[in-house]
């Protein structure tokens, strides 16, 4: 159990890199990336809501399919900002 825990940890400092990245590179460069941000966002509330065992089973799934949806955006956003001129 503790090693399950140690994971959640990890993977919300992982989370919360992707939130200040995101935002970071938001202000700086253009607000296409700001959904990654804010995807961020829901993976640490769901990585977080992992230590509960009532609703572990739902936020796995839940947080499978954002993961996805992430990686989308952030594919896309690398091609939108740095497609050749």
């Amino acid at each position: 159990m503790n090693k399950e825990k140690d994971f959640i940890i990890l993977s919300s400092f992982v989370a919360i890199g992707v939130i200040v990245l995101g935002i970071v590179v938001s202000f700086i460069n253009t607000m296409l990336i700001l959904p990654i941000a804010i995807l961020g966002v829901i993976l640490f509330i769901l990585l977080l809501l992992q230590v509960y065992p009532k609703v572990n089973h739902i936020t796995e799934n839940i947080e499978k399919i954002v993961f996805f949806i992430t990686l989308l955006f952030i594919i896309s956003s690398l091609i939108f900002l740095y497609k050749p001129v």
